[in-house]
């Protein structure tokens, strides 16, 4: 049996992947540590719309004991089983079909090819070697408003469905929905339409590009929700590939606007057609439905922002949701009462009106140092559910609205850091996870309550 291998190089070594495996590859352009991970965890790195942990390889496969900058360096986004990480390589070989090896596992194989071994790194060995929670992200937007396009240059979002590449402007683009995120209702089908959505419980008819054109391919894992004077319907397609601003001359304009596709456009000497946007009013006009009073309000940009406080600790950045705060308190107004423990992170208890709360510090734990004489010296009051507890802070930096889209969290709530936030100015910032003390509190509480 025939199998397609990504053939790639870390230092004097070579390996591969089966390409079915392959999500995108990139260059990484930038990597935010995250603390508390392992140590084959460079940290987070951002792809187009999508966030991904970063696993330096040489580390993970025991090739070195250390780990250089990652920046430059290429990057291959894995599927895990559902769960994607970037693996970082140093160098992409190419692509080649090869004959599947009879005695190999699904946990590691190998290949003698022209008298060059290349191993092959699996999806199970990747499962069984990379213990960190994978990363939830939701939907994401394509606000082509807030984008500064040249007025010589038309920005286009690619897609692929079956083994093609298309194109759809932007503009027509409200949102992007993973399939995984949204509801599935029952309908009859009806023409290019086999499925009805329910996205934040708005209803939307899913076209399926692939019976447009008669393709074949895998299960369609994206809904492209597109939007022309108000009305609202979706597209099935199988993959995002990215959004890329085309210069006009590398536009081209068919003869017959009835076509489905009556533009092209160039990207890497590839030849891309765009949807028409006379096919894209007949679908939308066809299948959109027709929302009751407010009901489109569901889609409302005001529906998908989360609050957001970023603040310092020491010379490092952090977010936490609003949701989470409480209140700031100036650490020179606060009475905190010296808590006799030895416990590193617990600094005192907080004195506040009716209660009191444990004081946290992170400066261990992140190796940072809070000045209690400076003025920005501050102290933010959490919740999470019903415990509080007190951090000790360096500053407040800002308070930022970001879409729901612009924050990833890991699975599992037992880390340090809860996920990360992009923000306005794509900045990457470390989201605490204020569940992460609680076990530490209830220890403490107890140790009281035996006094």
């Amino acid at each position: 049996m025939k199998i397609n291998i990504l053939e790639f190089s870390i230092g004097n070594h070579l390996f591969g992947i089966r390409t079915e495996f392959v999500k995108y590859i990139f260059e990484i352009e930038h990597v935010k540590p995250i603390p508390l991970m392992p140590e084959y965890v460079a940290g987070i790195t951002v792809h187009g719309k999508n966030v991904y942990p970063v696993v330096c390889t040489e580390k993970l496969l025991e090739i070195s004991k250390s780990c250089e900058n990652l920046t430059g360096k290429t990057a291959i986004a894995v599927d895990v089983y559902g769960k994607y990480v970037a693996i970082a390589v140093d160098e992409i070989n190419k692509i080649q079909e090869i004959e599947e090896t009879e005695e190999g596992n699904d946990v590691i194989n190998f290949y003698n090819l022209k008298g060059q071994i290349i191993e092959e790194i699996t999806p199970v060995f990747l499962d069984r070697k990379i213990k960190v929670s994978p990363l939830k992200q939701k939907s994401y937007e394509f606000l082509t408003e807030n984008k500064k396009i040249k007025e010589d240059e038309r920005s286009f979002l690619i897609f692929k469905s079956g083994d093609k590449l298309f194109g759809i402007e932007t503009c027509f683009v409200k949102k992007v929905e993973y399939i995984e995120n949204v509801k599935q209702a029952i309908t009859k089908k009806d023409g290019w339409v086999d499925r009805l959505l329910l996205v934040k419980d708005v209803p939307i008819k899913a076209v399926n590009f692939k019976k447009v054109l008669d393709l074949k391919g895998e299960k369609e894992e994206n809904l492209l929700i597109i939007e022309k004077d108000r009305k609202t319907t979706g597209i099935l397609v199988d993959e995002v590939v990215d959004i890329f601003s085309i210069g006009l001359s590398n536009i081209s304009t068919g003869t017959d606007e009835n076509e489905i596709f009556n533009e092209f456009i160039t990207i890497d000497k590839q030849v891309i057609p765009v949807l028409s946007e006379k096919f894209i009013h007949e679908i939308i006009e066809k299948y959109y439905i027709k929302p009751q009073k407010n009901k489109n309000e569901k889609f409302s940009e005001k529906n998908q922002k989360i609050d957001v406080l970023v603040f310092k600790i020491g010379n490092e950045k952090f977010g936490i949701k609003m949701e989470n705060v409480d209140e700031v308190l100036e650490y020179k107004e606060v009475h905190i009462s010296k808590y006799p423990t030895e416990h590193p992170l617990i600094k005192g208890i907080v004195a506040k009106e009716r209660e009191s709360m444990f004081l946290i510090s992170y400066e261990d734990v992140l190796n940072q140092k809070v000045d209690i004489e400076h003025e920005d010296t501050k102290i933010i009051s959490i919740k999470e559910g019903n415990q509080k507890f007190a951090l000790l802070i360096s500053s407040i930096e800002d308070i930022q609205s970001v879409s729901e889209e612009s924050i990833a969290e890991f699975e599992t709530a037992d880390s340090f850091i809860r996920g990360v936030i992009i923000l306005k100015n794509k900045e990457l910032v470390n989201l605490l996870n204020p569940k992460w003390n609680l076990p530490i509190m209830e220890e403490e509480q107890s140790e009281i309550e035996k006094l």
